[in-house]
């Protein structure tokens, strides 16, 4: 029933769908059914919802947006139009998602001024 060729992680979604299969047709607890099919129970509760990752999606797609609208604004101030848009979202996360889409401040280039040479005192 099991691949034991295949990863633990990627065997975890079909592990948890027998899980919930014999508990319906049995009745048993998720523990019980966790022992009596070889499976460690706590692989059965503690697990990341698709949700999640389709909020961080659209959160990383709206933060590009945003950054391509207003180059010249930082996470900071980007946090700050999520917040009046009504997204509550932490300014930690902001900035993590800020970097690792490689979204950075673009700054006005300085201009060159060029060396004058000093007038000679009398």
């Amino acid at each position: 029933m099991v691949n034991h060729e295949a990863t633990s992680q990627s065997q975890t979604p079909i592990k948890r769908q027998v899980v919930g299969f014999v508990r319906q047709q049995f009745k048993f607890t998720e523990r019980r059914t966790c022992q009596v099919l070889g499976f460690w129970h706590p692989t059965q509760r503690h697990h990341r919802d698709s949700p999640r990752e389709e909020k961080e999606l659209a959160l990383k797609t709206r933060l590009r947006e945003l950054a391509e609208q207003c180059p010249f604004l930082g996470y900071r101030r980007l946090q700050v139009l999520l917040k009046r848009e009504g997204q509550v979202v932490n300014h930690k996360r902001v900035y993590r998602i800020y970097r690792a889409e490689g979204l950075a401040v673009r700054r006005k280039a300085r201009k060159k001024i060029t060396a004058r040479e000093r007038a000679q005192k009398p």
